[in-house]
């Protein structure tokens, strides 16, 4: 279609030139004047660049509108490939603990097996559970923050032991390799807010952190400080970071670095989009950074320090 316009742009001036010089040898054959001659030319002359400009203005609303078709042609497309990848990752992550559930309860329906292998099922059983359960609460948030965006039941909380308890939760968390998390928390740090919520959030970066390791050992660096009035929570990994580009969209609804056919981490793409919706409702900020592939990344929560007032508790 550019393309298009674009011809009959340049047919069109070459038309109008002909035009003119035809109109002016009309004159001069006639028998007019030079003076009469020179103000016809002038006249022409000023009706194509009035032409011409309207002309050009409405080729820049085509090019404005074909380019912003284009655009939503291609958020469209990454939409569609983010949804695709989204399904089949809640389609892994439905089947597998689905699918050891099914072989605990034919375990514990089995005579042959003794009674205290059967009782050393059962936390594996809730644990399963327990991970559902956080999946589907994602998925439901997610469409809430579409719709309504997220409601906050606050309070006053210290940050700062919200954050380690959900680091010993972390350390209670069953890996086959070996895991370190170096930790610089500085005590006492309060904000108002949702306690619930928040911690979710720090979940999302915690578990990102734990999730994307390099395959050999996972370490974990949590540092939280106090800047003025704004406290700053960030987590370090050496997983296996992201393109710098991808920083602005590491957070955004089902995406998740990689093809879902190849990537061996579970997940739904959710995590990250839900810790920053979360802490955008508390007023504060998320982002992200990484040198490249193989590098690890740090995440970086923002929110505002202090005890709350009477506006913070009407809002």
């Amino acid at each position: 279609m550019v393309v298009v316009v674009f011809a009959q742009a340049f047919w069109w001036v070459v038309f109008m030139a002909r035009l003119v010089a035809e109109k002016l040898y009309m004159a001069q054959s006639l028998g007019a004047t030079p003076e009469f001659v020179d103000r016809i030319h002038k006249q022409e002359i000023a009706r194509q660049i009035m032409v011409g400009m309207e002309g050009v203005f409405f080729l820049v609303l085509v090019l404005v509108g074909a380019w912003l078709i284009y655009r939503a042609l291609v958020k469209t497309e990454e939409l569609k490939f983010h949804q695709q990848n989204f399904l089949m990752a809640v389609t892994h992550e439905l089947k597998t603990p689905l699918a050891s559930m099914k072989v605990y309860l034919d375990t514990l329906q089995s005579p042959k097996i003794p009674q205290e292998k059967k009782q050393e099922i059962m936390p594996r059983m809730k644990e399963d559970i327990v991970r559902l359960e956080k999946m589907v609460e994602n998925i439901l948030d997610a469409s809430r923050f579409e719709r309504s965006g997220y409601h906050l039941k606050k309070t006053q909380v210290d940050f700062s032991a919200l954050v380690q308890e959900r680091l010993d939760e972390l350390n209670r968390h069953p890996l086959h390799i070996p895991m370190t998390i170096d930790r610089n928390i500085q005590p006492g740090i309060q904000c108002f807010g949702d306690a619930a919520a928040l911690g979710r959030a720090v979940d999302a970066v915690l578990e990102n952190a734990l999730k994307y390791h390099d395959g050999k050992s996972v370490h974990i660096g949590v540092g939280l400080t106090l800047n003025q009035k704004t406290a700053s929570l960030t987590v370090t990994d050496n997983g296996v970071g992201f393109e710098p580009k991808e920083a602005r969209v590491v957070f955004d609804r089902f995406y998740r670095v990689g093809d879902e056919l190849t990537r061996s981490q579970s997940g739904t793409g959710l995590g990250l989009y839900l810790c920053r919706e979360i802490i955008r409702a508390h007023g504060g900020t998320c982002s992200a950074r990484s040198e490249g592939p193989g590098t690890g990344a740090a995440f970086t929560i923002t929110l505002k320090s202090g005890v709350c007032d009477e506006n913070d508790i009407a809002g």
